[in-house]
């Protein structure tokens, strides 16, 4: 029995918001709570929001990690997040501990690193570090291309940052893949971490709840960055759907019988005798929509956020984002809403509110909307 576009929607929130992981019974491990620490610690130094770092910081103390071990954790992170990020995330644990220690706070100091090993290169020592985590010898293609890049991955960042002894690999890992998932544009490097990951100790349920813990401690879209590639790699069915960023508010949830799914509607601009016209702030959670309906007037869409559908009657659908504009004549019978793996949002502006009057149909069909999708 196939799925209805339900399950493209409001069931995929359902899945992943209520925290249902696809995974098996050797997958239930879960990160100690030091190691859930890191994350907010890493992707906060990402993110270079140094408010919410020094709170994770503290938590991340209180939770047992070490002075030197956070200290690890921050320089470790200039390899992915620059220097700039790391000096100021530094900055910032300097001045945590002096609070705690005005405060009467004295924390663990913690193991320092201890010396390379005698005899061995930098160099020769990352290409070991490098080649267990990976699981074969990293060489060709871009290595190739560019040596020197070669080099500074092998000897600095696998022989002098993850050669150090006091802070685990698995730390490390989730330490990467938080700051990672906190950059735009690099879920191929979360996609070979995963499996730097997975030599490195942490299982696929660990690995999992890295997920979970962004989205409860960092961000929406920081989850959603991981999400996308574990939901390939693990080749999980509801991948949790594209969040936006608001423009606007969200006001509430409609109440009204004219939507399929969760709609949040918030009114921006009210008509008076000076101004016949409004605005409001339409979002669309993932897979919900508009019935079709007609307008007697025209009616404006500024699409501010996210990726959806509009659709006039026999005609094809048209797919909008960001910066896009429609100009919905009077009399056309058309739906729009959300894509089924993005929240949308979009400015309605109605001319002459009082003359322009609604009609609303039918609901677009499950099987119409599928096939929307599926383009």
């Amino acid at each position: 029995m196939k799925y209805k576009i339900r399950i493209l929607g409001i069931v995929i929130s359902a899945l992943f918001f209520g925290g249902i992981v696809q995974t098996n019974a050797q997958e239930m491990e879960t990160l100690s709570e030091k190691q859930q620490a890191i994350v907010p610690i890493a992707a906060m130094t990402a993110k270079g929001d140094t408010e919410n770092l020094k709170k994770a910081l503290v938590e991340g103390l209180d939770s047992g990690l070490s002075i030197n071990e956070i200290k690890e954790i921050l320089t470790h992170l200039y390899a992915y997040a620059g220097f700039p990020r790391s000096l100021n995330a530094l900055t910032a644990f300097r001045d945590v501990l002096e609070e705690r220690k005005s405060d009467g706070i004295i924390d663990t100091e913690g193991a320092e690193a201890t010396p390379m090993q005698a005899g061995k290169t930098a160099l020769e020592l990352g290409t070991e570090v490098q080649t267990r985590l990976s699981g074969s010898p990293v060489e060709g293609g871009i290595m190739s291309f560019a040596p020197a890049i070669d080099y500074c991955l092998k000897a600095h960042l696998f022989g002098d940052l993850f050669g150090r002894d006091n802070l685990e690999e698995s730390s490390r890992e989730i330490a990467t893949l938080s700051t990672l998932s906190a950059l735009d544009g690099t879920a191929g490097q979360i996609k070979a971490h995963l499996r730097y990951a997975s030599n490195a100790g942490l299982s696929n349920g660990q690995i999992w709840q890295i997920v979970h813990i962004l989205k409860d401690k960092v961000g929406m879209r920081e989850a959603w960055r991981a999400d996308q590639v574990l939901s390939a790699v693990f080749e999980r069915k509801f991948p949790m759907p594209e969040p936006i960023d608001d423009v606007f508010s969200r006001g509430r949830i409609s109440t009204a019988n004219y939507f399929t799914g969760d709609v949040y509607n918030q009114r921006l601009v009210s008509a008076d005798s000076t101004t016949p016209c409004q605005a409001s702030n339409v979002t669309f959670k993932a897979g919900s929509r508009t019935r079709w309906h007609i307008h007697t007037g025209t009616q404006i869409l500024l699409c501010t956020a996210g990726h959806g559908w509009y659709q006039e009657k026999g005609s094809p659908a048209q797919a909008l984002s960001k910066g896009d504009a429609i100009t919905i004549r009077p009399g056309v019978v058309h739906w729009h809403g959300a894509a089924a793996d993005s929240e949308f949002s979009h400015i309605s502006v109605i001319p002459n509110p009082d003359k322009n009057k609604d009609t609303w149909l039918e609901a677009v069909s499950e099987e119409d909307y599928i096939k929307v999708n599926s383009k």
